[in-house]
């Protein structure tokens, strides 16, 4: 984990923060000032004591319909933040009330309950591990003895998971280390196999280490920069220029926090745990989505082996996906014409001055419009000598970029002109690789990338939170199959579609293999041939655990592709609050406990993506971008095709 850049990055962009923007929107996050005053007026009443560490400063955002009602000019509404922070091995979570200067009592945590995510301050630096004498023999069995060779010992905190050993009734990390000499982009090549060091987080030291042998430490550091790949087998001849222009500027603008473009119109934030956040989402003025975020992603390795078995990674819960945000850059990460926005967050980070630090990230959002080169619609008549309309198809793209670890996660949220929201995932980055001795792996859990590497099998599994509100928040879901039925006559057979309203929060859990015609439909409201207003969910991207229930217990969420939940403003993450050494089932299981009524009301959905990663040798040394996504598609929102009054293209090349 890059914990140690975030630090002096964040320590260095600290001067000049009191020139960000205050809020103007009750949903825009939190500034410097309130992230600072948040955990200042906990210690100022008692509440934390000098030291402690302030995991997480986020928004509590108003009610929703406190939220809805609000206009620029109004009574602003009670600007809150949830805090969570650790003292005396400890952790708790409180409601600060920022302008009152008050805050709810705080809770205790209990270690039933799991564990905050992890935070910079506690694995920026593991200097104690190499005074552990352990420790440097383990490394010493493996010929890593001088300073100089321990200097390259790259020490990776991996969560631990949750199976029942005595050392998770502490807060743990399962150390891997690299041996990083003559690396450069790529220090992961060169595992240390068949050592882990258990560290104990708040005592700041090792609490045993586990050696089940000498694996060769691979000799290759399998760089990939353009020099590395040209001196090892060349490089393909250079391109021509391919310009992505727009000399007139954007068609979107900005308003505050809000994006308005092509009828489109929502308000855009960012957050330390799951990074961006769309809300208030409406197309022509009429609510689509008051709100659509990713809320978890679990990624369990298909390894029993001893040094493999406990990585079962929580990326957002435990790591934060918005926290690991890397800078995008223009004409790779996004086209040229991007705009990119910076962030912050609140970080953990040991600073004498400030209590929490609000850590900047640059140029960590980019939004931007692409032509796909594909038609939004088109006809060519033959028949009406050779008449042709069409439209070209043009997109606007909200996208960040997370390092979590050896992985890149590219999430994009995507507005298209003919009323679509599709969500993207790309997977990119390095394969987690494996060393093993001559001959060694297991093909059936692995696939050999590199002499003396292999790449374990791992799903990835993507939460999103998804707060449907279609022409307004009383919806109803709507479940659709296909059937084939018999007809009369020469044709034997057609097949029609059958749909039923989910009663309940039973119904609404919905296996992969249950998979149909999922959509949220406003029972109030009807177009002009008298349909109900409605949005499907579409994906192909959905996958079944293919562990047995003990093995993911703390990631329920992945038993079903979709949960659909009557709304409560507490239930925001699809494996709670603190997935992190979870020893149940928190989240989802626990959300739908009570089979709450989901018929004409607030509802919310959890759509589960998932891709089982066999690993190939292409895969390395690094991985080519994967997608994985899902569309909300209008189904009887419009009265016709909303993309109808599209004008012809100006960049059109006309005969």
């Amino acid at each position: 984990m890059p914990f140690a850049a975030l630090t002096r990055r964040g320590v260095a962009l600290l001067i000049g923060l009191a020139a960000l923007p205050a809020w103007a929107h009750p949903l825009d996050p939190l500034n410097a000032d309130e992230i600072i005053g948040a955990a200042s007026i906990l210690l100022g009443g008692g509440a934390a004591q000098p030291g402690a560490i302030f995991q997480s400063v986020e928004l509590r955002e108003p009610p929703k319909q406190t939220v809805l009602n609000w206009r620029p000019g109004n009574p602003p509404p009670p600007r809150q933040a949830t805090v969570f922070w650790r003292q005396n091995r400890q952790s708790f979570k409180t409601t600060v009330n920022l302008g009152a200067g008050t805050y709810a009592p705080p809770a205790l945590i209990p270690i039933s309950e799991g564990q905050l995510g992890l935070t910079i301050q506690e694995v920026s630096d593991f200097s104690f591990a190499f005074n552990d004498a352990a420790f440097l023999k383990a490394l010493a069995r493996r010929g890593i003895v001088t300073p100089a060779q321990l200097a390259k010992v790259f020490v990776t905190p991996l969560t631990a998971g949750s199976f029942g050993l005595p050392e998770e009734g502490k807060r743990i990390v399962k150390a891997q280390m690299y041996f990083t000499e003559g690396a450069g982009i790529n220090l992961y090549a060169r595992p240390i196999e068949g050592v882990q060091a258990i560290m104990d987080l708040d005592a700041r030291t090792v609490m045993r280490v586990i050696d089940t042998g000498v694996v060769p430490v691979p000799p290759a550091t399998h760089d990939f920069d353009e020099a590395s790949v040209g001196a090892l087998i060349g490089l393909r001849p250079r391109m021509k220029p391919i310009h992505v222009t727009q000399p007139q500027g954007p068609n979107f603008k900005f308003e505050g926090a809000f994006v308005e473009w092509q009828k489109w119109r929502f308000h855009a934030r960012f957050d330390r745990r799951t990074g961006p956040v769309v809300s208030l989402v409406t197309y022509a003025g009429r609510p689509v989505l008051y709100q659509g975020t990713l809320s978890e992603i679990f990624v369990p390795y298909q390894d029993a082996d001893a040094n493999w078995f406990y990585r079962t990674y929580m990326d957002a819960g435990e790591f934060g996906f918005g926290l690991l945000a890397s800078p995008l850059k223009l004409g790779l990460d996004v086209p040229p014409n991007a705009v990119l926005l910076d962030a912050l967050v609140s970080a953990a980070i040991p600073d004498p001055s400030v209590p929490v630090l609000p850590l900047p990230l640059p140029q960590v959002v980019g939004v931007f419009e692409r032509l796909t080169g594909s038609p939004a619609w088109r006809h060519f008549e033959q028949f009406a000598g050779g008449a042709y309309e069409g439209r070209a198809e043009v997109e606007l793209v909200v996208r960040s970029i997370a390092q979590v670890g050896n992985y890149d996660y590219l999430l994009d949220w995507v507005f298209t002109q003919s009323g679509v929201v599709r969500a993207e995932i790309g997977l990119t980055g390095i394969d987690a690789p494996k060393a093993v001795a001559a001959g060694g792996g297991d093909e059936a859990q692995s696939t050999p990338v590199a002499p003396g590497l292999v790449a374990p099998f791992h799903s990835h599994f993507f939460n999103f939170r998804l707060d449907l509100d279609i022409d307004g928040p009383n919806n109803s879901f709507v479940m659709g199959h296909l059937h084939t039925r018999n007809a009369p006559g020469p044709r034997k057979s057609v097949w029609s579609l059958e749909e039923h309203v989910v009663a309940n929060e039973s119904e609404g859990r919905i296996a992969p293999e249950g998979h149909g015609r999922w959509k949220v439909i406003n029972p109030g409201r009807r177009n002009a041939l008298g349909q109900p207003t409605g949005y499907l969910i579409e994906t192909h991207d959905t996958a079944e655990p293919l562990l047995k229930k003990p093995d993911y217990q703390r990631a329920g969420f992945i038993e079903n592709a979709l949960w659909v939940t009557a709304y409560d403003p507490e239930q925001r993450y699809a494996a709670g609050d603190t997935p992190n050494q979870h020893p149940g089932s928190p989240g989802l299981p626990q959300y739908v406990r009570n089979n709450r009524n989901l018929v004409n009301r607030d509802l919310v959905v959890w759509l589960t993506l998932g891709h089982h990663h066999v690993t190939v040798a292409e895969d390395w040394p690094v991985l080519s971008r994967h997608k994985l996504g899902f569309e909300l598609k209008p189904a009887n929102f419009f009265d016709r095709n909303p993309a109808l009054d599209l004008r012809r293209a100006p960049f059109e090349v006309m005969h």
